[in-house]
């Protein structure tokens, strides 16, 4: 399940360019398992912050109009119709936009490459240039980070999913560094 073709694909490309050499080093099984708890962790930071967007919005607003988004809410949302008001817009986001895809996942892969081939020179298409896997995650991860403070629900990305599963893939990965002399 994602949103649309194109992020299913992105996704998917960044899984195998990423993901294949990591699996190759760590085998099917610690990849797997990297894989699903970076999503899970993904899915859990996205909740914790999504909750702490609703909580703070309804402080904001009165019980009547936190019963109207919870009435007509809903059958706006089916019917791609949206409050005009911006708070009960975005309350009406959060609680009737469904979290789909596997990106915070994919983020923790691309964490781990940044982590475990540091210097590893990768290359742009937009703009064209080289860069340091090590670099190129970072300046991601605070892109990432930027965008999920901007708090703009309606652009439709999870962005603390993203930054979930960097998060959980870091300390996946100092967990395993820390009880093995050789973690991969």
């Amino acid at each position: 399940m994602h949103g649309n073709t194109s992020h299913l694909l992105m996704n998917m490309f960044a899984l195998w360019m990423f993901g294949k050499i990591l699996e190759n080093i760590w085998g099917s099984k610690r990849f797997l398992t990297y894989y699903m708890l970076t999503g899970i962790g993904a899915a859990l930071l996205h909740l914790l912050v999504s909750q702490f967007q609703i909580y703070a919005l309804e402080d904001q607003m009165s019980t009547q109009q936190i019963n109207i988004v919870i009435a007509e809410g809903y059958n706006y949302h089916q019917q791609q119709s949206y409050f005009r008001d911006l708070n009960l817009r975005k309350l009406q986001l959060l609680y009737y936009i469904p979290t789909v895809g596997a990106s915070g996942a994919v983020f923790g892969i691309l964490l781990a490459f940044g982590m475990l081939f540091p210097n590893t020179q990768l290359f742009l298409l937009f703009p064209p240039i080289p860069i340091k896997a090590k670099y190129f995650v970072i300046f991601y991860g605070l892109f990432e980070l930027y965008l999920g403070i901007m708090n703009s629900p309606e652009d439709n990305v999870a962005h603390f999913a993203h930054l979930g599963g960097m998060l959980f893939g870091y300390l996946l990965l100092k967990y395993w560094q820390k009880n093995n002399t050789q973690f991969y």
